[in-house]
């Protein structure tokens, strides 16, 4: 009998009295891609301890190109009629062009090959992992490539918050964990994607003890980084993602009165400095913290620059560069610098790529099971998406891949979910 193909089905007769059984070809195993999960968010390693090959390549760009062409060599597919797909390319071949359009505007744009090259590595995980994942144990595998970091990175939050802890709050006592050559506030918005997906699969997915530990463990990895990182903006949207994983869940009713004594007990155990953190915030003129004073002063001068070059903008990656921006800081916020970058087509692009993945969510919420892989993890990207909106009002949490690779490799399983044949309840 010839061998058959990976993913495919062999009927098997012992004799002519026996029936048939049917055995499932094991599909293939893309071991490159999960290293590759695993060491995504490590930047502290990656960065620090691996070699850089040079020319802005660095190993982890080196993973990427491996994990794509095992894919490609085990023949992965995309998802058929996914949008996310078709959107995910229009946004990369924007921001191409876009690149190219900056060239014009500022005097140095030598890095902005490098910015671009690590910022699609971080998108295109969407069609790696999909490639990659045949079937459910596929998903599975993934999933715990995503959960095998948590620990260290708790470990590493723990010594940090440890070396700087005080009762009360100053800019000193903010960390950024695992992500060497980013902020905190970069850092809690990894924290808050991860710890929404896997609240999501613990509230709405029947699961074996294993896999529920592994869930508890590492929403409490990720809260922790949450909370020691310091910031505002990742404790709104922590919140509000969660709301929304509840809100949709079809068992919300079960979940009110814990939630009723969630918001009683919980003001009471959070750390002192926490609490103080949101005392020194406010919008109110000439009682505004600096911090929030200059970003309102950022969004100004980008939304100036957006009328100045309405249709394309000044180009990826130029609103930094002091031709545009005297201070030589970023926006600090995603949608008003993709105007001030990108221009209007910038933003239809931008605005596209973000509902097609809510539209991804939505759909499959409304036709998986209850309990099932595919219901929690397109509950848990839906309260991702939201939690991902809300805080690129505040900065950028977009484009930076240890940020939101994690959030593409969750999209990818939502969009391939409904080509895999059904699952098996309870695994």
């Amino acid at each position: 009998m010839p061998a058959a193909r990976a993913g495919t089905t062999v009927a098997v007769r012992g004799n002519a009295a026996a029936p048939t059984r049917v055995v499932a070809a094991r599909a293939p195993r893309n071991w490159a891609l999960y290293l590759f999960l695993i060491l995504l968010p490590l930047q502290n390693i990656t960065a620090g301890y691996l070699p850089n090959i040079g020319g802005g390549f660095n190993f982890l760009n080196v993973m990427f190109l491996v994990s794509l062409f095992t894919a490609m060599a085990q023949g992965g597919k995309l998802a058929p009629g996914e949008g996310v797909n078709t959107w995910v390319g229009l946004y990369a071949g924007y921001m191409l062009l876009s690149m190219l359009i900056g060239f014009h505007f500022v005097d140095d744009p030598t890095n902005h090959f490098n910015q671009l090259k690590d910022h699609l590595v971080g998108l295109f995980v969407v069609y790696v992992v999909q490639m990659s994942v045949r079937d459910w144990q596929g998903v599975r595998l993934v999933v715990l490539a995503t959960l095998v970091p948590l620990p260290y990175i708790a470990k590493v939050v723990w010594n940090q918050h440890y070396s700087v802890a005080s009762t009360h709050y100053s800019d000193d006592l903010r960390i950024s964990g695992t992500f060497a050559l980013l902020g905190a506030n970069e850092f809690a918005a990894f924290c808050v994607t991860v710890a929404v997906v896997l609240f999501a699969m613990l509230l709405a997915c029947r699961l074996s003890r294993f896999w529920r530990l592994m869930l508890i463990g590492g929403i409490a990895c990720m809260v922790l980084g949450v909370l020691y990182a310091y910031s505002r903006t990742a404790y709104i949207s922590l919140i509000l993602g969660l709301v929304t994983v509840v809100l949709v869940w079809r068992g919300r009713l079960k979940l009110i009165l814990p939630l009723m004594l969630a918001v009683i007990v919980l003001p009471a155990v959070l750390p002192k400095s926490v609490v103080e953190r949101f005392d020194s915030t406010t919008v109110e003129e000439g009682k505004r913290d600096e911090s929030t004073e200059l970003r309102i002063e950022y969004w100004k001068i980008a939304w100036s620059n957006f009328l100045r070059n309405p249709i394309v903008g000044t180009g990826y990656h130029t609103f930094h560069h002091r031709e545009i921006n005297p201070y030589g800081r970023d926006t600090h916020n995603l949608y008003i610098r993709m105007l001030s970058e990108g221009g209007i087509l910038g933003a239809i692009v931008l605005v596209g790529i973000l509902l097609s993945v809510l539209r991804t969510a939505m759909r499959q919420v409304a036709h998986s099971r209850s309990g099932t892989w595919a219901y929690a993890l397109a509950l848990g990207l839906m309260g991702a998406w939201v939690s991902m909106i809300i805080s690129n009002l505040f900065g950028d949490r977009f484009t930076y891949y240890p940020v939101v690779a994690y959030f593409w490799a969750y999209v990818a399983l939502v969009a391939k979910s409904r080509h895999l044949p059904p699952e098996e309840m309870g695994r």
